[in-house]
């Protein structure tokens, strides 16, 4: 039991750095697309590329806060009865759900996400309306998404399999 709390730890701390990383996104994504207007009506170029680029950032940090908001149990739920069911409800019902519905969908995106992926690494996709580079990344976040989403997955589901084997009265929580 002890692994997988560790493993859920290990990956918890995981996703709060690459979380507290893509904060930082936010900055930039809101300069680039401010500066759109400006470079359009000021400069007369440039407007589309902040675009893109705002885009792009803003679509990392959208996957980030997923995992990120997963980790901190602040996704939204139809609550009904969850938050007032023990502790032990509530693991089974987080296993059922993460191995029910999340590893069977997010394997299907990621099978279905990696022959796009590598397509478009290979031909360095561009963004098909300006040109710009840098499109193929935004497939690439499908397969990060995945991983990150996977793996918080499991570490939820290890929290849950630790919940249900811990016996109540057991100090050693073994």
């Amino acid at each position: 039991m002890a692994a997988l709390q560790r493993f859920a730890d290990i990956v918890d701390r995981l996703n709060d750095r690459i979380g507290a990383c893509a904060a930082w996104l936010i900055v930039p994504v809101i300069a680039l697309l401010f500066l759109q207007i400006p470079l359009r009506e000021v400069v007369g170029k440039g407007n589309l590329l902040a675009n893109d680029g705002g885009q792009l950032l803003h679509a990392t940090v959208f996957i980030v806060g997923v995992t990120y908001t997963l980790r901190w149990n602040g996704h939204v739920r139809v609550d009904l009865f969850y938050s007032r069911l023990p502790p032990r409800r509530q693991a089974w019902i987080t296993l059922l759900g993460a191995a029910v519905l999340m590893l069977p969908w997010l394997w299907l995106t990621g099978r279905w996400s990696i022959p796009i992926a590598l397509q478009s690494w290979r031909q360095l996709e561009t963004f098909p309306e300006t040109g710009s580079p840098g499109y193929f990344h935004f497939k690439t976040l499908l397969l990060a998404y995945v991983l990150l989403v996977g793996l918080q997955a499991l570490a939820m589901m290890a929290r849950a399999v630790t919940t249900l084997l811990d016996r109540p009265g057991d100090a050693s929580g073994t």
